[in-house]
């Protein structure tokens, strides 16, 4: 009786150790989404993310965010149709506190805009982020184009 009574304490004992985590509020990379609104017609982080890629030699990262009419092109393959505007959003990366060898998004670095209009023109746009590197230029049509060819996350 003892024995199952001390078992018993010590394990409501690990359970109580192993359960104490950090408030969620603690947890939420804050850094990431720090994006100056202001300048910009829409907020990206609320649109409807396309694709992600890694730069690991670089050390960025970048998100392809649309809004519902580019988001269309998830479903049906086509190119992007008149209305759609996107954003490339690219953070710098910090290794992850929670997982070994892991990296999560830091300080955004760019935001680049594309807007296509009813005609088929283009409107290209270039934000500079917080953690900005002068770097990471490239001629307006270069961007345009790299943006427009990166390849969709393939949505059931």
């Amino acid at each position: 009786m003892k024995i199952s009574f001390t078992v018993g304490i010590f394990s409501f004992i690990i359970l109580l150790i192993v359960s104490c985590k950090p408030p969620v509020s603690d947890r939420i990379n804050k850094e990431a989404s720090k994006i100056s609104i202001s300048k910009l017609p829409e907020n990206p982080l609320e649109l409807t993310p396309l694709a992600v890629s890694l730069q690991p030699e670089a050390q960025t990262m970048a998100t392809l965010y649309g809004n519902s009419t580019a988001a269309k092109r998830l479903k049906d393959g086509a190119d992007y149709a008149a209305g759609s505007v996107l954003y490339l959003v690219t953070w710098k990366g910090k290794a992850d506190p929670d997982w070994f060898g892991a990296k999560i998004p830091d300080r955004v670095i760019t935001v680049e805009r594309i807007f296509i209009g009813q005609n088929g023109k283009k409107n290209y746009a270039f934000f500079k982020g917080p953690a900005h590197n002068t770097g990471l230029e490239m001629k307006k049509d270069d961007r345009e184009s790299a943006i427009l060819s990166i390849p969709v996350a393939i949505s059931p």
